[in-house]
Order: structure tokens, then sequence, then C-alpha cells
């Protein structure tokens, strides 16, 4: 047994340390919360500083803290949910002897989880049990210690997933005889010179889901890019992060930047906070059998170039395996950067080469109508592997394809079909014409449904409801039927607020006359009114002969076939 008294107590390097911070006044703990982290994980059971070293704890053998988060990324990354119930800790975690065990151990939860009856047995044994551990525990910042259970905290999951890595490359570092050297000293368990080669290399050489690409998805407004996206690269677990570019879009925010931290006492540093790109970089470099997703909408509504700034260079990715290779996966960036910020985010140390790794797909979308917002130079383009999505109706939804638009009975396929025949047939007189062309998707389905709530009852209805409601003399029951009235209005405005201002503000906004019956109704406002103010196909009266003779010919020729 060890002696205990405070006469034979050796001053260590750690003790020096503490002292040092806090000035001998020890309990402003929160002076020195990164010691006791770094001391509580480095605790080992059973050293023979431990009175029961030789007996009842002589077969343990491991670093409980180390033990406690490897059960918990593995639990986090097979069920998405990084915690443990206290019975699961005290019962199976506590009781395993040696690291190596955890699978056993893995196993023993899943087995109790499945069986809750076997809680009660396990309950009896409570009083038996030590909870100086749990108290220990409690002061990690990485675990979020509760009454039924213990989590990682969400924020510190990649820290914690990049120290188990490195603990288990060699998890038997210290052998019992000079473990007291290093508990005394200021090294944590993570800074062993047998670790700072291998620090430098932890996820990279792994085995990893290999292909990450970049992949931009161009076409006009609506032809079914995201839907491209949704069923054609995106999987049941595919990790997902969706962003949009716009003007005001930044290099910080995506990246991140550098923001003022206030502490609890009042104390202000300065912390890099990481942005979406770099936030799913991390989960995909710790996480190499997932599959990880970055989603860019409207990439050219940004200045995509300044937004990647450095990060240009990484979308550069590695499509082959040369004989003096690298040793990084297909799919991984051709060339590693230096940015510190991302670097010690990323990977803990701020000298780390930045790749993007093989598992990160990044994909991004552009309506080339929009084109003139943020032109995509060559050098940026040639980066990406371009897919046009064309606009056809060949894989839509029969259902949604031959939704009658509102009570006309002109689909919207034959809409459409009809329209962008008369786009592309105009060309001469448009700019870009073919990027004017109404796609496939630039409604939803809702948009055309008609809700007959908004006919008139009687002769006169609404315009009688709207008189009594300035006279205040409505009844309930009117005032029910005027809130219904409108009701219905406001979502049959959805179309021509939608797709017949686009085609006036937009694609032909420089030829309004070529489909518009200019003549009559010379204003946006005007077209909408009288569209809303008809009914079934008279609503298109807005439009030239021979464009209500198209939407009759596409019509008749889909009864035909």
């Amino acid at each position: 047994m060890i002696n205990a008294k405070y006469e034979n107590a050796i001053i260590t390097d750690t003790f020096e340390e503490i002292t040092a911070r806090c000035k001998g006044d020890y309990e402003k703990t929160e002076l020195y919360l990164d010691i006791i982290q770094r001391q509580i994980e480095k605790m080992f059971i059973s050293s023979s500083i431990d009175e029961e070293y030789e007996r009842v704890r002589q077969e343990y053998r491991l670093y409980p803290v180390m033990l406690l988060y490897k059960v918990l990324i593995e639990l986090g990354r097979s069920t998405g949910n990084y915690s443990i119930s206290m019975t699961e800790y005290r019962y199976l975690v506590a009781t395993t002897k040696k690291f190596e065990n955890f699978l056993d151990t893995l196993l023993l939860i899943t087995l109790l989880r499945k069986e809750s009856n076997i809680v009660s047995e396990f309950e009896q044994y409570r009083s038996k049990f030590d909870n100086r551990l749990i108290q220990a525990l409690k002061q990690l910042p990485t675990l979020k210690v509760e009454r039924d259970s213990i989590s990682l905290n969400p924020d510190m999951i990649k820290e914690v997933a990049h120290k188990v890595f490195i603990f288990e490359e060699n998890p038997n570092i210290f052998a019992t005889e000079n473990y007291l050297d290093f508990l005394g000293s200021t090294k944590s368990l993570f800074e062993l010179e047998t670790f700072e080669e291998e620090r430098l290399n932890d996820f990279d050489k792994v085995e990893r889901i290999e292909g990450g690409s970049n992949i931009l998805l161009y076409g006009v407004p609506g032809s079914g890019k995201s839907w491209t996206i949704e069923h054609e690269y995106c999987k049941k677990d595919s990790n997902v992060e969706r962003l949009v570019f716009h003007p005001d879009y930044t290099y910080s925010d995506f990246v991140g930047q550098i923001l003022p931290n206030v502490s609890e006492d009042g104390q202000v540093s300065y912390k890099f906070t990481p942005g979406p790109f770099t936030t799913i970089l991390g989960d995909a470099y710790v996480n190499p059998q997932k599959e990880y997703i970055l989603i860019i909408e409207e990439i050219n509504r940004g200045n995509a170039p300044a937004i990647f700034g450095d990060l240009f260079q990484l979308l550069d990715r590695k499509v082959r395996i040369n004989e003096d290779d690298d040793g990084f996966p297909i799919g991984t960036s051709e060339f590693g950067i230096t940015n510190k910020n991302i670097a010690l985010e990323v990977y803990g140390d701020a000298s780390h080469k930045v790749r993007i790794p093989s598992n990160l797909t990044i994909i991004g979308t552009m309506n080339t109508s929009d084109q003139n917002v943020f032109t995509l130079d060559t050098a940026f383009q040639r980066r990406w592997e371009m897919r046009m999505i064309e606009n056809s109706f060949d894989k839509v939804d029969p259902k949604f394809a031959n939704a009658e638009i509102l009570d006309t009975t002109v689909t919207w396929k034959n809409f459409c079909v009809a329209i962008n025949d008369i786009i592309v047939g105009n060309n001469a007189m448009m700019t870009s014409a073919e990027d004017k062309r109404l796609g496939a998707y630039f409604v939803h389905l809702s948009d055309l449904e008609y809700d007959d709530a908004a006919e008139d009852r009687m002769e006169g209805e609404y315009d009688n409801l709207c008189k009594k409601e300035k006279e205040g003399t409505l009844t309930s029951d009117e005032i029910k039927r005027l809130e219904e009235i409108r009701t219905a209005m406001k979502h049959n405005r959805r179309f021509p607020e939608k797709v017949i201002k686009y085609l006036w503000d937009d694609a032909f906004k420089f030829s309004r006359e070529v489909i518009f019956e200019t003549s009559e109704y010379q204003s946006l406002e005007a077209v909408i009114r009288k569209f809303m103010q008809a009914k079934k196909f008279e609503r298109f009266v807005i439009f030239k002969d021979n464009v209500r003779g198209a939407f009759m010919n596409q019509n008749n020729n889909e009864q035909n076939y």
C-alpha cells in the first residue's frame, strides 16, 4: 500500500504548474480546468499507486476515460446517439478490465438495450458501485454527465474521436513502472514522443471511402437540379450539409473566422469559429467510412472564386494511383494547402496540410439564366465535373406533368412545351433564349391545384361581402365565408404570381408583345388581374391567339397520343 502521509508527498511538475496558474489559490479551479481534464484523462487503473493494485483491481489494466470515449464514439457512429445510460456505464463499461475488450462491452450494451428486464437485476448491486470515478468524469468538458446518462459534448465529438485514434495506436504505451513519472508530468496522454510523428497522419492513411469529387449541375430554373441531387447523388445514409451562395456571402462565412469569446469571469479571448466548409471537412476526416456531401445551391449568385479563396487548389482531386503514390485514396485533394485555422480545427495541428478527403463530395447548382450575376471563370469551372440537367418531362411524375393548371384544362407539361417552343423560336429577339425556358420543376404541384372556394356561390358574392365589410355589417357566417374566399384566391394566385410574372418580367422582358396581348394589357398588374378574374381557358386571354392555339394543339396532341 502506498504511504499517504503528506510529509512523504512528492512535488510534481503538474502541482507546480497548477500553483503557477492560480498563485496558490487552488479553489479557483477555472484557472486550470485544462490541467484537470488532462490529469483525469491520464488516470490508469490499476497502477502501483492504487492500494488495491494487487487485490480487487489486479486484473484491471486500462485508461478508463479512454475506454469510455471509445465506447461513446463507436455507439455514436453506429446509432447517431453518442450516449449511454448510467446503468450501462456502471455495470458494463466500468467493469471492463482492458481497453482491447471494448467490442465485448459494446455487444453487452446492445444486448442490454434489447433485454430491458435485465436492468432491474443489475440495480440490486448499485450500492456496491464506487461513484468516485463518475465524480471525476463530471469535471471533463468533453462529457455531459447527468443523473441517468453520460454523453459526449456535441461540440467536442471531433476532438474526442481524434484522441481515441491517437490512443489506439498504442494503448499500453506506459508500463506500470514509469506511470508515476508520467502522471506527475505536464504531458498529456496525446503528447507522447512516440505519437508525435503518427499524429500528423492520424486519419490520413486509414481505409476511407473513395471517389469524392466536385460536381456542378447547371440548367434552366426548375429543370430538376435539386431533384437530381436528392435522387442520384444522396444516399439514405449520406451526411449532407446544404448552403446557398449570395452576393454578400464571403470566405469568412464559408470557411470560418476569428471571433471574440467572453468567459464566465469576463475575460475576452479570440477563437476561430468554423464555417460550414471547415465543419463538414472535419466531420468527413474523422469518419472515414461515412459519405459526406456539401451542397452549394446557386453557386454563381456569389463570387465563388473569392469565396473559395485559397481552397481553390483543393478542388483538384486525385484520379489515379501512381507508382510513387502518396498513399491518399482516389478522390482526395491532389495538393495540400497551408491554412493554420482550418488545420488546427480539423487535425489539431496547425502545420498539417489541408486536403479535402475522398469521402467528401461537393455539389454545386447553377441556373444558366443567372450567369450575369457572377461569372464562373474557366479555371474554376474546369475543376468541376460539369453536368447539364436537361429540361425534359421524361422523368417527371406523370401526376405532376399532366396536372391541369387551375381550372383551365391545360396541363402543366403542355403549357411548358408550348411556351418553351416560342422562347427558342424567338432566339433572335431574346438574349440567351435557351436559358429563359420554363423548367419542368419551376412550380410545385400545389401551385397548379385549383381551390374552387374562390368561386362566387351567387352573382357578385365577393363584391357584396367586401362592401358589407367596409360598412361593418358582416355576420359571423359572412366573415367566415369571406375568409374562405380570400384564402382560396391567395392559393389560386400562386401560379400567375410565379409563372406569368416570370414570363413578363424576365423571359419576355424585352419582347412582351411576342406572347402577351400588350395592346389590351399593358402592365403586369393588368395581366394578373385578368387571369384571376377570368375562368377556365379564358384565363389565357392575356396571351396572343397563336399562343393560346399552341396550348390547345398541345392538349389535342396529348389526347391523340
